[in-house]
């Protein structure tokens, strides 16, 4: 007996499910983010907030080296070491996309970051209240 071929339906939600796994999700917990080429942001500031809390969490630390409207790229502080990862906007600018990301550290790890301040621990620490509100929650 054989086995009827798929239906259009079937392979475009094969496509979707795919998709949907490399949108970037915010609430990943500590430890538990990865990236990978073709990963979406909605914003570029998404990128660079997922970027520093990977390093973060990995004990890196990492240079932004170029920053502006089309393009972002963060690179490994230590020269020769040749982590990488960068992202720009899409083709029909909707969103910002992961096209490079060499995730090979040949540095050690760090045991301070300078990206680990008090905003950043606050961000893990507070809990947040109504609708995302830091204000509304309970610790007041």
């Amino acid at each position: 007996m054989k086995t009827p071929p798929n239906s259009e339906d079937e392979l475009e939600e094969g496509n979707e499910s795919e998709e949907a796994s490399l949108l970037f999700r915010e609430g990943a917990r500590f430890g538990e983010l990865h990236l990978e080429v073709g990963m979406k942001f909605g914003t570029k500031w998404e990128f660079r907030e997922a970027v520093r809390e990977y390093t973060i969490q990995e004990s890196r630390s990492i240079k932004i080296v170029k920053n502006d409207n089309i393009r972002c790229r963060t690179m490994c502080k230590v020269k020769e070491c040749p982590w990488v990862a960068y992202a720009s906007r899409d083709h029909e600018d909707t969103c910002w996309q992961i096209k490079t990301f060499n995730d090979d550290h040949t540095c050690p790890r760090e045991d301070k970051n300078r990206a680990t301040n008090r905003n950043w621990v606050c961000s893990k620490l507070v809990k947040k209240g109504i609708n995302g509100c830091k204000k509304c929650s309970v610790w007041g």
